[in-house]
């Protein structure tokens, strides 16, 4: 981490905490306070703490958890029946985002390889906002909660080829680098597939070890943070996604004797990590220019959030879901995703996005990231109020941000 001042650090972090819990209890989501206090005391802001390297490396591993529980907590029968829709899904968004971005910055004389950067970031959708919005709606046993897990998770499996589409742009796209990327896509799926099969099989077994790592909660928590991050890097060394990995890990540990207690033991340093996520997302907001450029970002945030929104529903509807549940879940996916921050470096590092094209990205994400629970509040409490004045029968409960990132 770059030099900081541990006083000011401490500061940050405490005001940060702070502002989530009066977030909280103003029933609003108390990661979009940790996102302020980043945005106030970050670099662009009181400058109290600078953004540094291990500060989002730190929050990615926040990601990795947060995917290891998801995997931990699956119901792997309606998983797999989710899944063929949910990658059909993955794989039309992936290609429509991309495409209109493509064809929007082609037509205003813009940077093409920048624009179909941009459409892949666009096209991922936040696995830590969209959770924290399932669970706070009381619909993770829901079929749109199902469904809506189901799509994040494919579309962490997109991630790999994404980046590797990214690093080659510019450059000319030959057929070693498209068998590449369908070599890693076939060893994912596969990878998925084989787990789905064995665990449902096998329904339960003894995890190595089990026994001692309950024992002891100290122990404990370092062994199942051990299984996640070793999970995650071994996807990684095969060239796969770490996000994978994890989720993989967490699958297998779901399905053992180690469930109950590595669940109650990895949920605590998940909600820290989280917090640091959620602060590291407002350190990377440059205040500047989001001040400068304030009506071109909102706009791109009304069409981004709007445009991702109405897509999946369309999607969903064709997929033979019915209104509430494609409604519900195309809402839960509304939020633009963490992963965009790791292609957006991707972007920059190779050249095929500009730093003018990167910070506009940046912002877009991390104002999605902010703005998306209240979109969805809001978006859920204006379909209540149309069922109710045609007469239908009421949806499920509104959404009450009640404990919104109270456990992060």
């Amino acid at each position: 981490m770059e030099h900081q001042s541990l006083p000011a650090l401490a500061l940050v972090l405490a005001a940060a905490v702070a502002c989530g819990l009066f977030m909280s209890r103003m029933r609003m989501p108390a990661a979009a306070g940790f996102i302020l206090v980043g945005v106030a005391l970050g670099p662009s802001g009181a400058a109290l703490v600078t953004t540094s390297g291990d500060i989002e490396l730190l929050a990615e591993l926040g990601v990795l958890m947060l995917l290891f529980i998801i995997g931990m907590e699956m119901r792997l029968a309606s998983f797999a029946k989710s899944l063929p829709l949910a990658l059909g899904v993955t794989g039309i968004t992936c290609l429509v985002i991309p495409s209109s971005v493509a064809l929007f910055t082609w037509l205003v004389h813009g940077e093409l390889t920048g624009g179909i950067v941009i459409g892949f970031m666009l096209s991922i959708s936040s696995t830590a906002v969209a959770l924290k919005m399932i669970e706070d709606s009381e619909e993770k046993e829901t079929p749109a909660g199902r469904l809506a897990v189901a799509i994040l998770v494919a579309q962490d499996l997109a991630v790999v080829p994404l980046l590797l589409i990214t690093s080659n742009l510019g450059k000319a796209l030959t057929t070693e680098t498209l068998l590449t990327v369908g070599a890693k896509m076939g060893i994912a799926f596969a990878l998925l597939a084989i787990f789905i099969h064995v665990l449902n099989k096998i329904k339960s077994f003894r995890f190595p070890a089990s026994e001692y790592l309950l024992k002891n909660s100290d122990v404990g928590t370092l062994g199942v943070l051990g299984i996640c991050f070793a999970s995650a890097a071994l996807s990684g060394l095969l060239g796969l996604s770490p996000a994978l990995g994890a989720f993989l890990g967490g699958l297998a540990v779901g399905h053992s004797t180690l469930r109950r207690g590595a669940l109650s033991m990895a949920q605590p340093v998940q909600s820290i990590l989280l917090f640091v996520f959620f602060l590291s997302v407002g350190l990377l907001i440059d205040l500047d220019y989001l001040i400068q450029h304030a009506w071109i970002i909102a706009a791109a945030l009304v069409v981004v959030t709007g445009g991702k929104t109405v897509l999946n529903f369309i999607l969903l509807l064709l997929g033979r879901q019915n209104f509430d549940t494609a409604f519900a879940a195309s809402l839960f996916l509304s939020p633009v995703g963490e992963f965009s921050f790791v292609i957006a470096g991707a972007g920059l590092a190779e050249g095929s996005l500009s730093r003018s094209g990167h910070k506009l990205a940046i912002a877009v994400i991390a104002m999605s990231l902010l703005a998306s629970p209240l979109f969805f509040f809001l978006a859920r409490l204006a379909h209540r109020l149309a069922r109710k004045h045609l007469g239908l029968a009421p949806p499920p409960p509104a959404p009450s941000f009640n404990a919104a990132g109270a456990d992060i």
